[in-house]
């Protein structure tokens, strides 16, 4: 009798199994409809942004910190469905990641123009100190003053991680073309071990600076609501983050296994993306309740205000979205808080005497007492020669800083006065 055995089918690997179900295309499908439901919520919300655009100095970040749920939801939903391209995934998170750093330099300017800019800044804080406490992550520092030193800081450290992880993405997608990159691959020879210490290190400077800031001005924030801008923000950038990372140390840890002939850190990447499209839904909604369109509508709480008798200047959605998506503030704002004339720049723009005076006392914005002597009216003079670096500063959209004296006066209006 011939052998039947043979003619068999064989049977499946036990120790395989069956595919699990985050790459199956059911899984897919469920993270499709989280992901384009959270789109058509945000996109709705941009597009009423955008026609009732009414304060602009508000709204254009408003717009830019909405623009993640579909940039995030759109590349996770992506990525599931190229689960088995690790290198796919890769360039598509690095995308995705570079906007998600950009979005936490957003928010602080919105909240920096929610209360006025710098200078109101400067005076609402005036005496104010930093009380150490655990959460802010100063309970092993000295009590130190919210004055112009203090929110350079907060600026730089937001600032650090928009230059970082674009960085690192360059890095990351160089050492995959090369094969020294493995996504959840903690050996030396591989550059996810130090690729993750930098973003850990930088994530953590920018997320201190963040609930440092909110411990300094709740108060103040008060009438825009911040907890649940603050919370719906955090959450999705650093929750994202470190989920991701989790998983992959689930993955060296054994707890998350190959099955199905799909490696485990496919798996891993996979999880990551689908939670993230179910996340988004959330994010959608709690980003449409703490950055409402109603406010900016005519006759909104902050609408802003026209001369009376005047009617509000009207624009286009399209003009309005060109406007959101100019980078130009961005690389201004950049070069100035970077920069060793950031003094005397923000002090230049400080509304009144009064709030240089408030600069001037808190003991982190200058250490030098003001003199009126007839040197500094010399150096004054020198200053005024040093006009040609002013064209440079004008193409930037700054201010003349060479022509600021240590005061925040022009030194022209100084001299004249003194003359």
């Amino acid at each position: 009798m011939p052998d039947i055995t043979s003619t068999m089918a064989p049977e499946p690997e036990e120790e395989h199994g069956d595919k699990p179900f985050v790459v199956s295309p059911a899984a897919w499908a469920i993270a499709g409809v989280c992901a384009w439901a959270s789109i058509i919520i945000t996109t709705g919300q941009i597009y009423k942004h955008l026609k009732h655009y009414n304060n602009p100095r508000h709204q254009k970040w408003i717009v830019r910190i909405l623009f993640m749920v579909p940039i995030y939801s759109f590349f996770s939903w992506l990525s599931l469905g190229y689960y088995d391209n690790t290198h796919m995934i890769l360039y598509l998170d690095c995308l995705r990641n570079v906007y998600e750093a950009f979005v936490i330099y957003v928010f602080v300017t919105l909240c920096f123009e929610y209360l006025g800019g710098e200078s109101a800044i400067l005076a609402k804080c005036n005496g104010r100190m930093n009380v150490p406490m655990c959460y802010t992550c100063t309970c092993c520092l000295q009590p130190f003053p919210y004055g112009l030193q203090f929110l350079n800081f907060i600026r730089q450290c937001c600032l650090q991680f928009c230059i970082v992880k674009p960085l690192m993405a360059v890095v990351t997608l160089a050492t995959v073309a090369t094969d020294h990159y493995e996504d959840g691959n903690f050996s030396p020879d591989n550059a996810y071990l130090y690729v993750s210490i930098i973003y850990n290190i930088s994530l953590g400077f920018a997320l201190s600076a963040l609930l440092l800031f909110y411990a300094a001005t709740t108060d103040l924030l008060a009438p825009y609501k911040p907890k649940l801008k603050f919370f719906t923000v955090k959450a999705v950038i650093f929750f994202a983050f470190w989920q991701g990372f989790g998983l992959m140390i689930a993955v060296n840890l054994g707890m998350i296994k190959a099955q199905g002939g799909v490696e485990a850190s496919e798996i891993a990447m996979a999880y990551q993306n689908f939670i993230i499209c179910g996340e988004m839904v959330l994010a959608s909604v709690g980003l449409y309740k703490g950055f409402h369109y109603s406010e900016y509508e005519e006759g909104g709480i902050h609408a802003g205000t026209t001369p009376e008798g005047e009617d509000r200047p009207k624009s286009s959605v399209i003009k309005n979205l060109g406007n959101t998506l100019n980078p130009k503030d961005v690389i201004q704002d950049t070069v100035r808080n970077f920069s060793k004339k950031y003094k005397k720049y923000a002090r230049s723009s400080l509304d009144g005497a009064s709030a240089v005076d408030n600069a001037e006392s808190d003991e982190d914005t200058d250490t030098e007492q003001d003199v009126t002597s007839v040197g500094d009216r010399k150096k004054a003079k020198k200053k005024n020669k040093k006009r040609g670096k002013a064209k440079g500063y004008a193409k930037m959209g700054l201010p003349d800083m060479e022509n600021v004296d240590e005061d925040g006066n022009e030194v022209d209006n100084e001299v004249d006065s003194m003359a």
